[in-house]
């Protein structure tokens, strides 16, 4: 978990993610009757995937100073 430094924010942060691996792949039917703004759905097949994250700034008030918590 992070927080920023200048303005207390522990919910929303820019950065980069990164995730590798097998997965199974498909893509959701979606109807216009149900607005959903995701359409490609994936499920980890095995323990060979890896992922990281790289916080950048603070969402709220761009501000680089962040903190684990």
């Amino acid at each position: 978990m992070y927080r920023c430094k200048k303005c207390g924010n522990v919910e929303k942060f820019i950065g980069l993610a990164e995730e590798k691996g097998n997965a199974f792949i498909f893509q959701e039917n979606i109807s216009d009757k149900e607005k959903c703004k995701y359409s490609w759905i994936y499920f980890v097949s095995d323990k060979s995937w890896k992922g990281n994250a790289k916080i950048k700034r603070c969402f709220y008030c761009d501000s680089e100073k962040i903190s684990n918590i």
